[in-house]
C-alpha cells in the first residue's frame, strides 16, 4: 500500500499566521449552503483522518466507495480534501472528478448511437480533449489511449452517482445504463493501472456493488465534537480572526440541542454529532453578522451574534420558497405538507413513504429536491424510500418559518441557472416531461446566452429521446446559433453536427450533406465530423465519394474505430467484399454487431455461405433490434439463397428502433420484405 502523508491541515499554518499576526481580515471562509470546491481547501478542516483514510484507500485500491448519508460532506471531502492530498502525494495520473448528469446538456443526435453516460464520464475526465474523439470510446479503450501517460496510475472519480441509481423507465436509457455499467465494470476489472473512487449517498451502496463489486469502502459520518470544533475555528484563523475553542463549543453545543415540544411539554434532546450542512450554515450567519473590526471572536460574541434558530429558519424557508416556486407551488402550502408530513404530534421527526407518484401530498419529484437542498434526507428500505427532516435540529426552525413569510415574499424569483439545474437533474433521473417545462423556464427567466444554448440543446434532446425529430431540429438549430454567438465555435459546431443527423434521419439527405459540407469545412481536421459526412454522401446514394473522405480520414488515423467500420459497412454494400472483409476484420471493429452482419454480407457476396450465416447469427443475437444489423442479415440471407429469413429480416429491420434504418436503407429493405 502507498503511504500518504497528509499535508492539508499542516499546510494551512503559515497562512493563518500570517493573516492574524498583520490584523487582515480576509473573505468569509465558510461556504454556508454550498459544498466546498477545490479552491476552498485552505478553509477545509474536520476531515483529516477522512482525507487521509480516502486517499490511501484510493492510491491502493483498483475500486474504492465512498457513501454517506444525505449532507454529511461526501462532496466537500472529495474536492477540498482527497484532491489536494491526492496531489501533493504526487502519483500517478489525477483526473478531473466526473459529475454524470454534466452530460446531459450536450446534444445528443450529434454522435448517433453514442453512450450519454460513458460520454459525459470521459467528458469530464478529458476536459480538454475534442468531445467528438471520445464518442464511441469505451473506459477501457480510453485508459488504454497512449495519450493517456501510460507511465502512471490513472485515478479516477465519479460523484453524486445516486444520480444513476434509479431503475429509468425509458427504455433506450435503461440500455445506456446497463451499458456504461457493465464497460465500467470491465475497465475496474482488466485494466490494472486504473484506479476508480465511486461517491454516493449510503442508500446507493447496494447499487454500487451490484454493478461495480466490493472495493474499499468508508463512510463518512455527521462531525463528531472534536472535528467539529477545529472546522469552526480554523477557518476563522485562516481568514485573520482568532476564535476560541470555547466559542466554537457553545456554537457547536446549540446545533447538536434540539428542542421537542409537545402534549407534554417540552424536552431537549442533544445529539453527539453535527450535521456539516447546518454547521456551515450557522457558521456563515455569524461571520456575516460580526461587526467588521472584530479580530477575535469569544463566547460572549458567539452569543451575541451568532443566532443558529434564526439561520436555519431562514435557511427552512429559502429552501421552502425556492422549490415551491420552481414547482409552481405556493411556499405557504409546501410549508403546511412539510409541518405536517414530517413533525408529529409528539413534536418529534416524522417518516413519510414515496408512493408511486407522491410523497406527503407533493410530487416525488419535489420531494428530492428537497433532499438535494438539504432539507430533507432520505433511506432506503428494502424496495421502499423513506423521507424525514435532516436532523432534529430544523424541528423548530421550520415550524418558525411562518415567521418569515415576509421574507419569503420578498425573495427574488429562481434564476435560468436554477432553472436549468433542475432540467438536468430531471432529465437525469429519466424525467424527461419535468426536464422539458424546466428548460422551458430556463429560456423565458432572461437566461445569458450560454445558459439559453444549453437549454435548447437540452430540449432537443428531450425532444430526440422521445422520437420527435421535427420537435428537437428547431432547438439545436437555435442551440447551435447561440453558442457562436457566445464565442464557443466547438460546441457550436456540435449544435450543427446535431442538426445534420437529426435532418438524416428525417430523411432529408440533401439537406444534411449541405450542413455537414459546412461543418467540416469549419473544422477541417475533426475526423469525427468528416466520418459523419462521409455516412451521409453512402446515403445520398454517393458510395464512391464516402469512401474517398474516409479514405482521407484513415490516412490521418489508420486506427479510427469509426471510420474503419463506416468504410467496411460502405464497401459491402457496394459489393466490394474483399476490401471490405479487410476493414471488418479489424480487433477494434469486428466486435461490433454492425460490422459483424456487414461482414456477414460480404461473405455471402464471396460466396462463403457458412461463415456468413454464422456472421449474421451472431450480429443479430448481439443487436437484435439493430436496423443496419438485420438489413445486412437479411441481404446476406438472400444471397445464400435462404428467402424465407431474408424476408423475416427485412421486415424486422423496417421495424427496427435501436436504431431505426435510415432512409434510403429502409426503401431497399421494404422492397426485399415484400418478396417472401
Amino acid at each position: 500500500m502507498y503511504c500518504l502523508r497528509v499535508v492539508v491541515q499542516g499546510a494551512l499554518e503559515p497562512n493563518w499566521e500570517k493573516a492574524s499576526s498583520m490584523g487582515m481580515i480576509t473573505g468569509n471562509p465558510y461556504p454556508g449552503g454550498r459544498a466546498f470546491e477545490h479552491k476552498d481547501h485552505d478553509h477545509f478542516f474536520g476531515r483529516a483522518a477522512d482525507t487521509g483514510l480516502v486517499a490511501e484507500f484510493w492510491m491502493a485500491n483498483r475500486l474504492t466507495v465512498v457513501t454517506g448519508p444525505v449532507a454529511s460532506g461526501k462532496t466537500s471531502l472529495l474536492n477540498a480534501g482527497v484532491y489536494p492530498a491526492m496531489e501533493e502525494a504526487q502519483k500517478g495520473v489525477l483526473l478531473p472528478a466526473a459529475v454524470l448528469s454534466s452530460g446531459m446538456t450536450f446534444p445528443f443526435a450529434a454522435i448517433p448511437e453514442h453512450n450519454p453516460y460513458t460520454f459525459a464520464m470521459l467528458s469530464a475526465w478529458a476536459p480538454n480533449e475534442v468531445p467528438t474523439r471520445l464518442a464511441g470510446l469505451t473506459v477501457t479503450e480510453f485508459v488504454r489511449q497512449p495519450a493517456r501517460d501510460q507511465s502512471g496510475v490513472l485515478f479516477a472519480a465519479i460523484d453524486q452517482v445516486e444520480d444513476i441509481a434509479v431503475d429509468p423507465g425509458n427504455g433506450q436509457r435503461r440500455a445506456w445504463l446497463r451499458q456504461f455499467l457493465d464497460d465500467l465494470a470491465q475497465a475496474c476489472g482488466s485494466t490494472t493501472r486504473l484506479h476508480l473512487l465511486v461517491v454516493g449517498r449510503t442508500d446507493s451502496l447496494g447499487f454500487i456493488s451490484a454493478s461495480l463489486g466490493i472495493g474499499a469502502r468508508h463512510e463518512v459520518r455527521p462531525l463528531g465534537t472534536a472535528n467539529a470544533v477545529e472546522a469552526v475555528t480554523k477557518p476563522a484563523q485562516a481568514a485573520g480572526r482568532a476564535l476560541s475553542r470555547e466559542a466554537a463549543w457553545h456554537l457547536i453545543e446549540d446545533l447538536q440541542t434540539s428542542r421537542i415540544a409537545g402534549p407534554q411539554g417540552e424536552r431537549y434532546v442533544k445529539a453527539d454529532r453535527v450535521e456539516p450542512a447546518l454547521l456551515q450554515l450557522a457558521c456563515d450567519q455569524l461571520w456575516r453578522d460580526l461587526p467588521g473590526d472584530r479580530g477575535e471572536i469569544s463566547t460572549w460574541d458567539v452569543r451575541e451574534y451568532s443566532d443558529v434558530d434564526t439561520a436555519l429558519t431562514a435557511f427552512c424557508a429559502q429552501v421552502i420558497g425556492e422549490v415551491a416556486a420552481e414547482y409552481g407551488l405556493k411556499a405557504q402550502q409546501l410549508h403546511s405538507l412539510l409541518v405536517k408530513a414530517f413533525i408529529t404530534d409528539s413534536g418529534a421527526r416524522g417518516v413519510a413513504h414515496e408512493g408511486h407518484a407522491a410523497t406527503a401530498g407533493m410530487p416525488n419529484a419535489v420531494a428530492r429536491a428537497l433532499v438535494d437542498r438539504h432539507l430533507l434526507s432520505s433511506e432506503q428500505r428494502s424496495s421502499s424510500r423513506w423521507y424525514q427532516l435532516l436532523g432534529d435540529r430544523l424541528i423548530e426552525p421550520l415550524l418558525r418559518v411562518p415567521l418569515a413569510q415576509p421574507q419569503m415574499k420578498r425573495m427574488n424569483p429562481p434564476t435560468a441557472d436554477g432553472y436549468l439545474r433542475t432540467a438536468v437533474r430531471q432529465f437525469t433521473l429519466d424525467e424527461a416531461d419535468l426536464a422539458g417545462a424546466y428548460a422551458a423556464r430556463a429560456l423565458a427567466s432572461q437566461p445569458s446566452m450560454r445558459v439559453a444554448a444549453d437549454a435548447e440543446s437540452l430540449l432537443g434532446n428531450v425532444a430526440y429521446e422521445k422520437g420527435d425529430l421535427d420537435g428537437a431540429l428547431p432547438h439545436y438549430r437555435q442551440a447551435a446559433s447561440l453558442l457562436q454567438a457566445a464565442g464557443d465555435p466547438g460546441a457550436a459546431l456540435r449544435g450543427l453536427a446535431a442538426v445534420g443527423q437529426t435532418l438524416l434521419a428525417l430523411g432529408r439527405v440533401r439537406e444534411a450533406v449541405a450542413e455537414f459540407r459546412a461543418v467540416v469545412e469549419r473544422a477541417p481536421n475533426d475526423l469525427v465530423l468528416q466520418t459523419q459526412l462521409a455516412l451521409a454522401l453512402w446515403q445520398e446514394g454517393e458510395g464512391e465519394a464516402a469512401v474517398a473522405v474516409l479514405n482521407g480520414v484513415l490516412g490521418v488515423d489508420g486506427a479510427s474505430p469509426e471510420a474503419l467500420r463506416a468504410r467496411g459497412e460502405i464497401l459491402a454494400d457496394l459489393g466490394e467484399a474483399r476490401s471490405a472483409i479487410y476493414d471488418l476484420d479489424r480487433p477494434s471493429v469486428r466486435d461490433l454487431p454492425s460490422a459483424q452482419a456487414a461482414r456477414g454480407l460480404a461473405l455471402a457476396e464471396l460466396g462463403d455461405r457458412s461463415a456468413a450465416t454464422q456472421a449474421i447469427k451472431d450480429a443479430v443475437d448481439s443487436a437484435p433490434h439493430n436496423g443496419n444489423v438485420l438489413f445486412y442479415a437479411a441481404r446476406a440471407s438472400a444471397l445464400t439463397g435462404d428467402k424465407a429469413t431474408a424476408w423475416d429480416l427485412a421486415r424486422r429491420a423496417v421495424d427496427a428502433t435501436d436504431p431505426p434504418l435510415s432512409p434510403s436503407h429502409r426503401k431497399l429493405a421494404e422492397a426485399l420484405a415484400v418478396h417472401k
